[in-house]
């Protein structure tokens, strides 16, 4: 039994230590409800009205541009400093996610 002891400990210290890697989903897929639910819908919610109280807006009311809001997800923006770049998306994907976007517009 006291040998298993460091094994036992062992493996539960790597367990703790992969949930410490980037948490940023990696994905193929150019399904752009798909990738909204991955990187936008926890702060913008799944119908794009964000959160007032936490100062995340509704980007389902988002006044830019298409190629705007492109940008946006691939480059950041220091204007706002909250919303995080995703380089990691190609712009097709994020192409894809502006398509599913400002398909939730309310005009």
């Amino acid at each position: 039994m006291i040998a298993t002891r460091p094994i036992i400990l062992s493996i539960i210290c790597i367990l703790f230590l992969n949930g410490c890697s980037d948490s940023t989903p990696q994905t193929d897929s150019t399904d752009g409800e798909k990738l909204y639910g991955l990187y936008c819908e926890t702060c913008h919610k799944s119908d794009g009205s964000g959160k007032f109280l936490k100062g995340i807006p509704a980007n389902r009311y988002t006044s830019l541009q298409k190629d705007q809001v492109i940008m946006l997800i691939r480059q950041g923006d220091p204007s706002r400093p909250d919303m995080p770049a995703f380089t990691n998306l190609t712009e097709e994907q994020a192409s894809a996610i502006v398509e599913y976007l400002f398909s939730l517009r309310i005009y």
